[in-house]
Order: C-alpha cells, then structure tokens, then sequence
C-alpha cells in the first residue's frame, strides 16, 4: 500500500499559528493554496513585467510541496524556527527527514519525480526567491485578514513580515505590495466593485 497521497491530504488538519488567538483559523492547506497562486502571480510578474525569465510550473510545484513536512512535524512557529541559526539548522534537518519519510510512502515509479518539488533542489536562486516572498506575501495577508476582522493580535506580525518582504529587495514582491495588498483588506462588495 501506498499512503503518500493520503498522508498530503491530512495538510487540512495541521494548524498554523499556533502561539496566535484567531478569528478564522487557517491550515497548512489553506496556507499552501494562497501561497501556490501569489507564487505563479509573482512568477509572471518576474516573465511578463520585469523579463526576469522563471519557470513558472516549477516555483508552483515547489510551492505546493513547500511545506508537507508539518504532516509529520506540525507547524513550528515563526519566532521559535528562526530564533537563532542552531535552531533553524535543526529545524530544516527535521524537515529533510520528515520530506523523506513522506516520499517513502510513495510509489517507486513517482518517488524521484517527486523529490526535487519537495526538496526545491531544481529550482535557481531567484525561484527560490519568489517562493520565499509568497510565502511571505500570503503569511502577510493572513495578518491583514485577522486585522480587519479586529483582532489585534496580529499587528506585531503584520509589521515584522512587511519589513521582511521589503528586506528582500525583490521587485515582483515589491509590485505586489504596492499594487494588490490594500484589496485584501476590502470586502466583497468593495472588492466586486472595483
């Protein structure tokens, strides 16, 4: 028997933002969709607008597969992963381990086809670079999502995930910022107006 697709699915019932009250709980799935579709908008930002030539598919699928270790691992908090470099050392040994457990549950003919999304090997540094932003990007609009609905808890997070994406220089990142994250703060009559 083959449980590796049985075992993705189960990215639905690991919670994000564990140390964090929220209105509207999100889930590793939840989190991966968002981040997957700001990735391929960044990705044809990078084609499209600034001829910065990325291969799309690739950062996606990379995207998808981003963070399927917290199946096996949960979802370590921001502050605690990237506390100091001994822990967030630690932590990606962890991840490598939990990524090749997961592929052993897959079927052989699958498996290496698999491990360069799960292990972002293929990727080059500036599709690394995007997937990182929308992660970040997405990380960011789930503050702006839990702001809007009141909850001020998410401020300090907000701040300190804005000044990250900013610090990485990165001009698809810094387009999206400008020109579609103030549309996630509106609500759906503002949004269908526009």
């Amino acid at each position: 028997m083959y449980n590796f697709n049985a075992l993705l699915e189960r990215m639905k019932y690991i919670p994000r933002w564990s140390l964090m009250r929220q209105n509207s709980p999100e889930d590793v799935s939840q989190h991966t969709t968002s981040m997957m579709l700001i990735a391929h908008t960044l990705c044809e930002l990078a084609n499209n607008r600034f001829s910065h030539p990325v291969r799309s598919e690739k950062v996606v699928l990379c995207g998808l597969y981003h963070d399927v270790s917290e199946i096996l691992t949960g979802d370590m908090p921001t502050p605690v992963k990237y506390n100091n470099d001994k822990l967030k050392s630690a932590y990606k040994e962890i991840e490598t381990h939990a990524n090749e457990r997961l592929l052993e549950t897959a079927r052989p003919e699958i498996k290496e086809s698999i491990r360069p999304y799960m292990m972002q090997t293929d990727l080059t540094d500036y599709e690394r670079k995007l997937l990182k932003a929308a992660d970040k990007i997405s990380r960011l609009i789930k503050c702006i999502e839990e702001m809007r609905s009141g909850n001020k808890e998410f401020s300090g997070a907000y701040i300190s995930t804005l000044s990250a994406i900013k610090e990485m220089k990165l001009a698809e990142a810094d387009w999206f910022l400008d020109n579609m994250v103030e549309s996630f703060s509106l609500c759906l009559d503002e949004l269908a107006k526009i």
